[in-house]
């Protein structure tokens, strides 16, 4: 028995004997609705046609998925039995594809800034006996995920800081013996958690258009669009590289959890429990899969009439992580009343002592307009008696205020487009 695509004439062969294909008792025009129930290790799909109990086993070249609901037209012929597949499921684009898989897999970056804090603030291993000196070692290089090039902000960017100076080490004296010793991948792993952490974006920063342009260009929703344009300084500071060679250190302390000589002068540190090793692997690539996430509303939202940048900044405020969603989008002038274009940027952030507080930011045909929407009435309320005070900056900075206003409750503007087309699965 075979079935036949009725364009491309590319047949799906079924394991059915004559035997089982003469108790079918399919008639000529028929037609059946089937679901394909998933795939095999050898390959083969099985399909599960209405009114019958047993799946049928079917090779295919074409793309069918799990739970794709199919229609069969029957075609009894001289020597077989014929089936044509007459609504193809179209197959899924690389971007649907790409949000299918990170969907479910994404983690709020702050509880991955919170477990690395944690990974830390570990205590150390016990001093070792007699540690050997040697140079400082290398973190190793992590290969990096291709991605999805992305577009950049219309905003110049900022050169990045270069990475500190490596401390000079001693030379050698004639009658020294070169040490071998490394770092464990505990203190690797340790090291480069310490780094991450400490190359957050210090909100005080933040208030500076340098600042915040560094920030937006360091977030890691641009990694891949600059490394294609062969701009590695971006792997010193950017966010996800940081994230990338994280995980591949902890990925390395599951292969080789054995402990290493301390390096000189460094304090040991011990190595993790494998299973939270494992744990915090899974909340790095769920952060990863977060920022993957972030990317591809980016790049959706370019094709609207108002393209968007949406991305989470996360920041160090002392010794506690916060993560500031952002979101710039040009305005259309028709659309809103004026006859210039515009930018309208919202901020949200959820904080421990002042909890949800949204901001929009509205510059439309010269005029600025500011609102704030705070979860706790009293952060509302002290937002309400600086307004005057911002609109004198405001002012100062030559700016005409359309509107200044301080609302108790949660704003309800939606800033995470749905992705359409992925929920279309039978259960």
């Amino acid at each position: 028995m075979h079935i036949g695509h009725p364009s491309s004439g590319i047949p799906l062969t079924l394991a059915l004997n004559n035997t089982a294909t003469a108790n079918l008792q399919w008639q000529s025009g028929q037609i059946l609705d089937a679901r394909v129930l998933g795939v095999q290790k050898d390959g083969t799909l099985l399909l599960q046609l209405e009114g019958q109990n047993k799946p049928l086993q079917v090779r295919s070249p074409l793309p069918l998925a799990a739970g794709q609901q199919v229609k069969l037209l029957v075609a009894v012929e001289a020597d077989r039995v014929a089936l044509r597949l007459l609504d193809t499921p179209a197959e899924e684009t690389a971007l649907q594809q790409a949000w299918r898989s990170a969907l479910p897999r994404q983690q709020p970056l702050i509880t991955v800034l919170q477990h690395i804090a944690r990974l830390v603030q570990l205590p150390p291993a016990p001093p070792a006996t007699a540690p050997a000196a040697s140079a400082p070692a290398t973190a190793p290089a992590t290969t990096l995920a291709a991605g999805i090039p992305m577009p950049e902000l219309p905003l110049p960017t900022p050169p990045l800081q270069p990475p500190p100076a490596a401390t000079a080490v001693p030379p050698a004296t004639a009658n020294s013996t070169p040490a071998t010793t490394t770092a464990s991948p505990a203190e690797q792993l340790h090291t480069l958690a310490k780094e991450l952490l400490s190359r957050l974006a210090d909100p005080q920063r933040l208030t500076t258009a340098d600042g915040l342009r560094q920030a937006i260009s360091q977030s890691g929703l641009f990694l891949e669009a600059r490394l294609a344009r062969g701009d590695t300084s971006v792997l010193q500071q950017d966010f996800h590289a940081g994230l990338l060679r994280l995980l591949g250190a902890v990925k390395e302390q599951i292969a080789a959890p054995a402990t290493a000589t301390p390096r000189s002068g460094s304090v040991p540190v011990a190595p993790l429990n494998p299973d939270l090793l494992l744990e915090l692997s899974q909340h790095i690539e769920g952060a990863l899969a977060r920022v993957k996430v972030q990317q591809l509303q980016t790049l959706s939202a370019q094709s609207s009439p108002d393209p968007a940048w949406l991305l989470e900044l996360p920041l160090r405020h002392g010794a506690e992580q916060e993560v500031m969603r952002l979101r710039i989008q040009r305005e259309g002038g028709n659309s809103h009343g004026h006859g210039a274009p515009g930018w309208s940027v919202r901020l949200h952030f959820d904080s421990a002592r002042h909890g949800s507080v949204d901001s929009i930011i509205t510059l439309l045909g010269g005029k600025v307009g500011v609102s704030f929407w705070a979860e706790q009435s009293d952060t509302a309320a002290r937002f309400q008696q600086r307004l005057e005070e911002l609109r004198g900056q405001l002012q100062h900075a030559g700016l005409e205020v359309e509107h200044l206003r301080s609302i108790a409750g949660r704003a309800t503007v939606n800033d995470e487009p749905a992705p359409s087309g992925l929920l279309n699965l039978s259960v």
